[in-house]
């Protein structure tokens, strides 16, 4: 069984309790980057924010651990999640 977290949306002032868990593995996060335009990401602080997928997961097929998803924050800041931030990565429940 996977851990649940309850993530509080910041947006209104209201804020909201989102259930969110980690991907089981690489498949899952490749499969639900590709079908839906925002994840929730770990900062550096510590903090989750939601990011915009910003294009195609990029996968290899001799190495199908190896993964690059496109992201975005914002109006300038664009990064690279890989295979290895699978544990910085939310996804509902």
């Amino acid at each position: 069984m996977t851990e649940t977290f309850e993530v509080k949306s910041g947006y209104s002032r209201r804020p909201e309790k989102l259930r969110f868990r980690n991907p089981e593995s690489i498949a899952e996060m490749v499969s639900y980057c590709n079908s839906k335009a925002h994840i929730e990401v770990r900062d550096q602080h510590g903090n989750w924010r939601t990011v915009k997928v910003n294009g195609a997961v990029r996968t290899w097929k001799r190495d199908p651990q190896r993964i690059e998803v496109p992201c975005k924050y914002g109006m300038y800041e664009y990064f690279i999640l890989s295979g290895e931030d699978i544990n910085d990565v939310l996804i509902p429940v």
